[in-house]
């Protein structure tokens, strides 16, 4: 795959945003970001910095991966495009075949105060897995078949970036302004056919660039 272009890192700023509006993530926005009257103002950045952190060692371990299979990059793109569109699909009929993955479900995640939300960041990176596992999913996939750490890096960094500003701006939203969110949030099934169609749409581009 040639050099990350504008195409890519938009759409991983937007897999990033769209990330928010899953099912189990939205609705616990709010009172994970605000936290307690008695904690740093600094905890909410914290909380996201740990997410941010989760996301990206995924991009660099997807990104050693796809380098060790650097000599089948050309096949590994069709792949890539093709395992793209069908989480986009299945995103569509409101499949996701992550829900099975429980293993982080458990971890205890009542922390309290600064520096603990960035244990509490890094938790739920993983703890969301399931929830946003197409999107997140898809973003990894094209760093692997890119190969490049710094690729890893960039994409999973705007990800984060997308996942992370809407984040804070409904955690510290006023009360208002959060029931107005809810009231967008009742159209989830909108929100998931068209991430659903982007998906299968860019999978198709992925796999339409590596032919030509």
């Amino acid at each position: 795959m040639e050099d990350i272009n504008i195409t890519t890192m938009y759409t991983a700023i937007l897999a990033g945003i769209l990330s928010v509006a899953s099912p189990c993530v939205f609705p616990v926005i709010p009172i994970i970001v605000t936290g307690k009257k008695d904690d740093s103002i600094f905890r909410p950045t914290l909380i996201v910095l740990g997410i941010s952190i989760t996301f990206i060692l995924m991009g660099v371990l997807s990104s050693l991966f796809g380098y060790i299979l650097a000599g089948k990059m050309r096949y590994i793109e069709y792949v890539a495009g093709a395992f793209i569109s069908i989480m986009g699909i299945l995103m569509v009929f409101d499949i996701n075949p992550f829900k099975k993955l429980t293993l982080f479900n458990n971890i205890n995640s009542n922390f309290n105060g600064a520096f603990s939300g960035l244990l509490l960041g890094l938790t739920l990176g993983l703890i969301w897995i399931p929830c946003i596992g197409p999107m997140l999913s898809s973003i990894l996939t094209t760093v692997a078949t890119d190969g490049k750490i710094l690729t890893g890096i960039t994409l999973l960094a705007l990800y984060s970036l997308g996942f992370s500003v809407p984040m804070l701006i409904i955690g510290h939203s006023s009360l208002t302004f959060r029931q107005k969110i809810k009231t967008i949030n009742k159209h989830t099934a909108t929100i998931r056919v068209v991430s659903g169609l982007i998906l299968t749409i860019f999978g198709a581009y992925i796999a339409i660039k590596g032919a030509v």
